[in-house]
């Protein structure tokens, strides 16, 4: 990516310490702005002072909206980091400058504070055409651009002159995450960036960014990828069923993922309710699907009830609550009913409010892998565009408290059971096969 012109300011304008932070923004003020309208702040016109003054006016807002830091000071490893990119602004592309504020922000511990790493006004941004999904044997190629899509099924080795495993310990501390498992589910999909290739990955010096591969008859093929414009999405996408051509029908718990909420018997009298986003549906608000869960436990008084929230990533939390209702209603009149809910990396947010209720109000039996996030932590997203670059950031001004006094990470499973690859590009699901059997399932 050509660079603009360097800065014409002093460098120590923008040395950023912890007691200039709050002076920078000043001094960028005084410099020759490349538009102002009345009452708006000015802006530099070049690329150099203005990333510059994107980071120290992130800071600021920081420090005034942060749940936590508008009554504590910044973390001194987010400082320090925020020097540091400051100075390496002329030498960074304008993508992995986004991508390293997104890594400053997980300096500040939760999943709602961010810099989407795309979308930026002033940044294009840049795909390899290939997406990655994290299993329980390694990084895969789940899906590809038009063209590739020969690669499905395929295991990442490297990118550039890094393994995949050393990639993914690079990105771990750059994810704004909740828990320690968040990194599974926001990492992978970033994987594909140009700019987040850039930060984690040695040996990428030219617009062709090498890939080495092993295909799924154990060829290792070292190939090389142009990035390109990236696809249109609100998002981190939720996984889908394998496109692996080939690949059987889709197991239940990948058919229907764009819907919010639904339900079905399975065949063996178990009730499956898939829940996957905390919002009102386009025809049927929450509150109906719940009246609707409501009845259908009461006329049928199932043994089992199986609840699914691997796909659900959050929304509002008071939309939940007749869900709520109808699973304790349930509990009440079928004392010997067992309800299972199923977790996985994807479950965040509102989400993990909803299952933390159930965790403290039923005696539900978690399955499948732990949630991104906590009982209790800081969330809400709070958007705000960055003065320069346009870049769409969060800062969380929240905390929830759904188990006073909870302390722990997530809401580890009863029972634990991760997803192959093999399993995954064969369309089965290890989660519902262990609770139902897969003849149920058909």
């Amino acid at each position: 990516m050509r660079l603009l012109a360097p800065a014409s300011l002093p460098r120590a304008v923008f040395t950023i310490t912890a007691s200039a932070i709050l002076i920078v923004p000043a001094l960028l003020m005084s410099q020759t702005p490349k538009t102002r309208t009345p009452g708006a702040p000015l802006v530099p016109a070049d690329r150099v002072n203005g990333w510059r003054y994107d980071i120290a006016f992130w800071l600021e807002q920081l420090r005034k909206q942060h749940y936590i830091y508008k009554s504590k000071p910044l973390p001194a490893s987010l400082v320090k980091a925020a020097a540091d990119l400051s100075r390496n602004v002329p030498r960074f592309s304008d993508e992995r400058v986004l991508f390293e504020m997104q890594r400053l922000a997980a300096h500040v511990g939760d999943g709602h504070t961010y810099v989407l790493p795309l979308g930026a006004e002033r940044v294009r941004g840049s795909v390899i055409p290939l997406r990655f999904y994290l299993f329980s044997d390694g990084l895969f190629v789940i899906d590809a651009s038009a063209g590739h899509e020969g690669w499905i099924g395929s295991k990442l080795i490297s990118i550039g002159n890094t393994s995949s495993a050393v990639i993914l310990e690079r990105m771990k501390p750059a994810i704004s995450a909740d828990n320690r498992f968040g990194y599974r589910w926001i990492g992978p999909p970033f994987l594909n960036l140009r700019g987040v290739i850039e930060s984690v990955a040695d040996g990428v010096t030219s617009d062709s960014i090498p890939v080495t591969l092993r295909d799924r008859a154990g060829r290792l093929h070292k190939l090389k990828f142009a990035s390109g414009p990236p696809p249109r999405m609100q998002g981190v996408p939720k996984l889908m069923a394998s496109r692996l051509p080939g690949a059987p029908a889709p197991p239940i718990w990948l058919r229907q993922v764009e819907k919010n909420f639904w339900m079905s018997s399975l065949s063996d009298g178990a009730f499956y309710v898939q829940f996957n986003q905390v919002r009102d549906g386009d025809t049927e608000p929450l509150s109906q699907s719940g009246a609707a869960l409501k009845q259908e436990l009461t006329a049928k008084r199932p043994s089992r009830v199986i609840l699914d929230v691997r796909h659900n990533n959050g929304g509002n939390s008071y939309l939940y609550p007749p869900i709520i209702d109808a699973l304790t209603t349930w509990e009440r009149d079928v004392p010997s009913g067992k309800l299972y809910v199923l977790t996985g990396r994807n479950t965040f947010s509102a989400a993990q409010n909803f299952i933390a209720q159930l965790d403290r109000r039923t005696r539900a039996v978690f399955v499948g892998e732990p949630s991104s996030s906590k009982p209790n932590f800081v969330g809400e997203e709070n958007n705000l565009a960055l003065p320069w670059s346009g870049a769409m950031v969060s800062i969380s001004n929240r905390y929830h408290e759904n188990i006073p006094g909870d302390k722990r990470e997530w809401i580890e499973p009863d029972l634990k059971i991760e997803l192959s690859s093999s399993q995954y590009f064969a369309n089965r699901d290890p989660v519902l096969e262990r609770l139902v059997g897969r003849a149920s399932l058909r």
